[in-house]
């Protein structure tokens, strides 16, 4: 049977709606929810540039290692 993978949209909403309702479910007051999700954003941003670079290395030494191969 195959497995049917959800859109990256559908994904995306569902993730919005899962934080905002924990959100409302913690109680906090906003000022710490912002503190909070201002904190996670710059992990997550971390975490976006590092993927970026290490990305970006592996298809250099992709497009590298097909023009060695053409030469």
């Amino acid at each position: 049977m195959n497995e049917i993978s959800k859109p990256i949209t559908v994904a995306r909403e569902e993730f919005k709606q899962d934080i905002l309702k924990l959100c409302e479910k913690s109680g906090l007051p906003p000022f710490i929810v912002e503190d909070v999700l201002k904190y996670f954003l710059e992990q997550v941003h971390i975490a976006s540039v590092e993927q970026y670079k290490r990305d970006k290395e592996e298809y250099d030494k992709a497009i590298q290692q097909e023009k060695s191969k053409t030469e």
